[in-house]
């Protein structure tokens, strides 16, 4: 029986900048940027003691950049919130999601014929496929989707491709005003060691090594709770 704790005990030092958020990250094997609505879970915001909203300004230039330095793994992941990952978790996670064993859920191709991925979300991942590393705006160009009303679905398409580590962010245009804009691509592509480690990884025991982290932290996982934050159907 693993022992249950609060989330908060295992940090293993006060988080104040980036090192000690890799500390923490590493410790937990994952958590998100903010609080997640109605669940106690694991969260930067709160090990900082801040707030979903004051968190931004003290994290807002180094949280990409540990993801770029491929410290942590950052994207809109669980429960389609802004979310850390640590490198020995994130093929845990690609292959909890689809291992060999499950491999549809990461097939592009099948979910969009399933009704489960969105057409925006196919034709971006589709475009950054043929087009590696893809500003936002020429992302938005190149894919057909730079009109006005297309603004909101291409976010929401994002997050999709996101959530099944099909897309990820890998760099900045620039960090000043009027620069400043994330480079997109294949998340395959930005980290290939941590998809090979992954095939290697059946989805029953990717998925048993998440519920027993999520155990240690205090969360008892269920199936509707892990089809919300993780889509694990």
């Amino acid at each position: 029986m693993i022992p249950t704790v609060e989330w908060r005990d295992l940090i293993p030092r006060p988080v104040q900048g980036p090192d000690d958020a890799v500390a923490m990250i590493e410790k937990l094997g994952f958590c998100t940027w903010g609080p997640v609505p109605g669940l106690d879970f694991p969260n930067l915001a709160e090990a900082m003691g801040e707030t979903a909203l004051s968190v931004l300004n003290h994290t807002w230039s180094w949280k990409d950049d540990l993801h770029f330095e491929r410290r942590l793994y950052y994207g809109k992941i669980i429960a389609g919130q802004p979310s850390f990952l640590s490198p020995d978790f994130l093929p845990v996670f690609i292959a909890a999601l689809a291992s060999p064993d499950m491999g549809r859920e990461r097939d592009y191709l099948q979910l969009f014929l399933d009704g489960r991925l969105s057409r925006e979300a196919k034709t971006i991942y589709e475009y950054l496929d043929e087009n590696p590393e893809q500003p936002t705006r020429d992302l938005r160009r190149g894919a057909h989707l730079n009109g006005k009303s297309m603004k909101t679905p291409t976010e929401r398409a994002l997050v999709e491709l996101q959530r099944r580590f099909l897309v990820c962010k890998v760099d900045l245009t620039g960090r000043t005003r009027g620069t400043y804009s994330y480079i997109w691509d294949l998340a395959e592509r930005f980290w290939p060691e941590a998809f090979e480690i992954a095939i290697q990884l059946t989805t029953d025991a990717a998925r048993e090594r998440v519920r027993e982290q999520l155990r240690v932290a205090g969360i008892e996982p269920n199936a509707k709770l892990e089809q919300k934050l993780f889509l694990w159907r």
